[in-house]
């Protein structure tokens, strides 16, 4: 009797693959190996496709199961031949009696696109039992498409208010060729970066009968020049001037919702927070906008002329402690730090 080749290497898969990957290796090799696509080939041909088809079913079947792996990985195939460890259980047998070898292919009349070629997820243990009367197989009617997927940007403006989008993208239509599509479609306000839309029943179409698969949007919003999205709040960087930050005055700020005054006080310092209520981002579920935050930055002047250097010279040193309280503060905590 000859040899049996390795399980593992009809697969081609190593002996830690995890059950995925073992299920994922199947597929590849039974779509390699089908009888429907040695049809027109030589009655050579023909016998060597079935004979590997076989042996790669006859693998899966013990390497999917994990009693059964576990088995072969300790006794080999001497753990499924007669006398064997589990005689009882070779996997010669397909649960109703109906050995492999005895199964006629040339009566095989199988659509090999709905097991591999529509993008689907069957289970194909359960239909390669169904082939040879397992017990466990399950019957199984019209299975939905494929889903598909696609990413969009969007502007921070549109995830904070919402709007309508018209996408074009192509699907696997009814009779398997490619069809364009366009479809429109609302993105709900408040929507946040990563988040997905489910445009049901318009992913590919069914190669079974049953419906279409979903179509699932994933968002991207794009980096915007004025504003920062935190959560439902937005932070906008606000420029003032030297003067204005010293003796206070009142500025323009722009929100989502159209610009709005603040008022500065004087002595107010770069980084300083100003907060305008519910002027940020619709949260649906609390229903209420977030705040957006004014972030004073201070204007320090540049390509000063001799004037000007000479005035602020001037300016500077007329100014005291009490002027300067962060300087102040710091030089103190330094001092301590140094016990001078």
């Amino acid at each position: 009797m000859a040899l049996k080749e390795d399980f593992y290497k009809i697969l081609e898969v190593n002996k830690n693959a995890s059950e995925a990957e073992i299920k994922k290796a199947y597929r590849k090799q039974a779509r390699k190996y089908h009888p429907d696509k040695f049809s027109s080939s030589s009655e050579a041909e023909k016998a060597t496709a079935e004979k590997k088809f076989k042996e790669v079913n006859e693998a899966y079947q013990i390497l999917s199961d994990p009693e059964k792996r576990t088995q072969y990985d300790n006794f080999g195939h001497a753990a499924f031949e007669q006398g064997g460890p589990s005689s009882s259980q070779g996997y010669g047998q397909y649960g109703g009696g109906q050995n492999y070898q005895d199964f006629n292919f040339g009566n095989f009349n199988f659509n090999f696109n709905e097991f591999g070629g529509g993008g689907g997820d069957e289970d194909l243990g359960d239909i390669f039992g169904s082939f040879f009367g397992g017990r466990g197989a399950k019957k199984r009617g019209p299975q939905p498409g494929g889903d598909l997927s696609m990413e969009i940007e969007i502007s921070l403006e549109e995830s904070a208010k919402g709007g309508e989008k018209t996408i074009r993208y192509a699907r696997t239509g009814k009779n398997g060729a490619p069809e364009e599509v366009e479809k429109k479609f609302k993105i709900p306000a408040g929507i946040a970066d990563g988040q997905k839309l489910k445009l049901a029943k318009f992913g590919n179409a069914s190669t079974s009968g049953g419906s279409h698969g979903d179509l699932y949007i994933h968002i991207k919003i794009k980096p915007d020049d004025l504003f920062v999205r935190d959560g439902y709040d937005v932070i906008c960087k606000v420029p003032i001037s030297y003067y204005t930050a010293t003796l206070g005055g009142e500025v323009e700020v722009p929100t989502l919702s159209g610009n709005k005054k603040i008022k500065i006080p004087a002595g107010t310092q770069g980084g300083k927070r100003f907060s305008l209520r519910e002027y940020g981002i619709f949260n649906p579920k609390t229903k209420k906008k977030g705040n957006h935050y004014a972030e004073i930055v201070i204007e320090v002047p540049i390509d000063l002329d001799d004037e000007q250097k000479n005035l602020l010279k001037e300016f500077d040193e007329k100014l005291k402690d009490k002027n300067r309280k962060i300087k102040t503060s710091f030089i103190e905590k330094v001092k301590r730090f140094f016990k001078l």
